[in-house]
């Protein structure tokens, strides 16, 4: 049984456990005030940790790279318009705010799980949590049923799970909370209620602050196959428990075949655009002056691209970009780096290190990473 089960399974037992003891005890007791429901009392304690971890986890592990849980929100919402046509003009109108939605939504999971471990306004949080978890129920099961989307991105690339299995741990969790929600208003904040509410604000404010740095800086702890140490030659090539290599789509390609060289032997700069129509032309030309300056330095340089080549030479022309350009898979470059433009230092296909455009590196920078 792996770890992920046996944490199922506890919810699952933790569940009817709660169920069945707010039943015996009502039907002794006539009420729902928790000091005559002693049982049932300590499991709505143990619920509330124990949720309140895990979503803390679950919106952390989202606010550490709220660009991939916007990606996520993004595809669900295209898949949707070509689902309900007739609500596709509906669903178009939140494919440009993926991000912004995608920020509140892993925030306001910590803020809401730190609510709930201190039972702050218990009503209103009990309410917020019932309907989260059955509008995650409604998409999870949605895409189980349909095979539409394979992964919810609910614990964002930290651990990745089945269309089913998502779908099953929403039905736990949601099982988990009647309980509680049926006992909301007899649990009392703690210390108190002043306090409860700013330790949720606090909650709120911090995790706000952590998901907007890793935003500007790249994700603090990186989860992808493509992080920093991994050997790519490696990656490419072993075979996972999956049945394929976990760097599975690494192929780039180079147009140009008098520009190719070996990517992956010696020290290569990769400066990466996913699409280049979409970047700012200032922060692509400070990332072309970056890789100049690598070139000059002895580094070989290559721009990754998704773009088509025609659109990709009339803005490479226009930037002053006169390095090597190779085409790889749109979401293999986004996997790579959470920045738009965004740089990878490789040495014999060992990644040294990855750098956001606002942190851009400086050449003695990545000699001090050289061996």
């Amino acid at each position: 049984m792996t770890t992920y089960q046996a944490v199922g399974v506890f919810f699952s037992v933790l569940g009817l456990l709660s169920i069945a003891s707010l039943i015996v005890e009502y039907r002794k007791e006539r009420s729902l005030d928790l000091h005559k429901l002693p049982l049932t009392g300590m499991l709505m304690w143990t619920i509330r940790i124990t949720v309140g971890v895990l979503f803390i986890y679950s919106g952390f592990v989202k606010a550490n790279d709220y660009i991939g849980f916007a990606y996520k929100l993004d595809e669900y919402f295209r898949v949707f318009g070509q689902h309900f046509p007739p609500l596709k003009g509906f669903f178009d109108v939140f494919i440009p705010l993926a991000e912004p939605l995608a920020w509140f939504i892993s925030v306001f999971e910590i803020a809401l799980a730190v609510a709930l471990i201190v039972g702050w306004r218990m009503n209103l949080t009990a309410w917020l949590l019932l309907l989260m978890m059955v509008f995650f129920t409604v998409l999870t099961g949605y895409s189980h049923f349909t095979g539409a989307v394979t992964d919810c991105g609910c614990f964002g690339d930290a651990l990745k799970l089945e269309p089913w299995e998502s779908f099953m741990k929403d039905i736990i969790l949601t099982t988990v909370l009647l309980p509680l929600f049926v006992i909301r208003k007899s649990i009392k904040p703690y210390p108190n209620g002043k306090v409860a509410g700013i330790i949720s604000a606090v909650a709120f404010l911090a995790s706000g602050i952590f998901s907007y740095y890793c935003h500007e800086n790249l994700p603090v702890i990186d989860y992808r196959p493509y992080k920093v140490g991994v050997d790519l030659q490696v990656c490419t090539t072993e075979i996972t428990e999956e049945g394929y290599p976990a760097c599975k789509d690494w192929f780039p390609y180079f147009p140009d075949q008098s520009q190719s060289f070996e990517v992956l032997e010696g020290n290569t700069l990769m400066v990466i655009v996913y699409q280049l129509g979409k970047a700012d032309e200032e922060e692509l030309q400070k990332a072309t002056e970056v890789a100049k300056e690598a070139q000059t330095a002895g580094m070989q340089v290559v721009l990754l691209t998704a773009t088509p080549s025609a659109e990709t030479r009339r803005i490479t022309e226009s930037i002053g970009w006169d390095g090597a350009v190779a085409l790889m898979d749109e979401t293999v470059l986004k996997t790579i780096i959470r920045s738009h433009p965004g740089f990878m230092l490789l040495q014999n296909g060992v990644i040294l290190n990855k750098w956001h455009l606002n942190n851009a590196p400086t050449v003695s920078e990545m000699q001090g990473l050289m061996k």
